[in-house]
């Protein structure tokens, strides 16, 4: 064996690893890192869409999930939205029920109920169109589950998109938490948005709060009072709390080009 050839293939290749380590550590914290950087507050935007009256109830809802052979379970929250032909359609998270469509884990139904409640408003076993995929990097727009309601729903807990399809940054924003957490129900938290693209919305909250299984929670305008996000991620800059939203006007695009509902059992990806 050629001792000298094996030592210097060893010496060239953690040389390589050294110096793509060193790359990694450079690129690493800015792919990784959730949302815009920390920047000056955008000023209030001119607004010509008309205003209208903030959600009078809960907006946002807990989601629940049933897996074959199994009971419900908190997964996360989302909330009831009117398509503008009419059609009342569930909406949720794809990261909350991310084993949707595999074979060894078979989810069965999806529920939601009022925040702080065991009581479901309403049960589903049929979606709305293929789902999307959870999110894996910055692009919050692929990230949802869209399901078909068969059943009366409170018009009271039904919200109506934004025809604008996102909101303007410096514009004051709502959270309709759908996870109460055990706080007596509704959590509502104000914030301003700060950037929006097609890949999503990013706000940055009044105050500092837990937003665990908030994921799926409406953003609602407080101009229009109209839905114009779904919260999807949650970061930090400094002691401010960053969360990011899929902009409601593509999941209205989205559920206006469904042409199957699948059953959520049989459906495989």
């Amino acid at each position: 064996m050629n001792f000298k050839l094996v030592l210097r293939s060893v010496i060239i290749f953690l040389t390589l690893l050294a110096v793509a380590l060193a790359a990694l550590a450079l690129i690493l914290p800015r792919v990784l890192q959730i949302g815009p950087p920390l920047r000056r507050t955008p000023p209030p935007p001119m607004l010509n869409a008309p205003r209208g009256e903030m959600p009078a109830e809960t907006g946002g809802l807990t989601e629940w999930s049933q897996y074959a052979g199994g009971t419900y379970g908190v997964v996360g929250s989302g909330f009831f939205m009117q398509l503008p032909e009419g059609t009342l359609v569930g909406v949720t998270t794809s990261h909350s029920v991310w084993t949707l469509g595999t074979l060894n884990h078979t989810l069965e139904h999806i529920a939601f109920s009022l925040p702080d409640h065991t009581d479901f408003v309403a049960e589903f076993d049929t979606l709305y169109g293929r789902p999307g995929t959870p999110r894996l990097w910055a692009d919050l727009s692929i990230d949802y589950v869209l399901l078909q309601a068969n059943q009366t729903i409170d018009p009271a807990l039904t919200l109506t998109p934004d025809p604008r399809g996102a909101p303007q940054p410096g514009e004051r924003v709502t959270i309709y938490g759908g996870f109460g957490g055990g706080n007596g129900g509704r959590r509502i938290f104000e914030g301003t948005v700060q950037t929006v693209d097609a890949t999503g919305v990013w706000v940055f909250m009044d105050e500092n709060f837990e937003p665990g299984l908030m994921s799926g929670s409406p953003l609602v305008s407080q101009h229009t009072g109209q839905v114009v996000g779904m919260a999807i991620a949650a970061g930090r800059r400094g002691d401010r709390l960053l969360i990011g939203f899929h902009p409601i006007g593509h999941i209205v695009e989205m559920a206006e080009a469904v042409a199957e509902f699948p059953k959520i059992a049989g459906y495989r990806r």
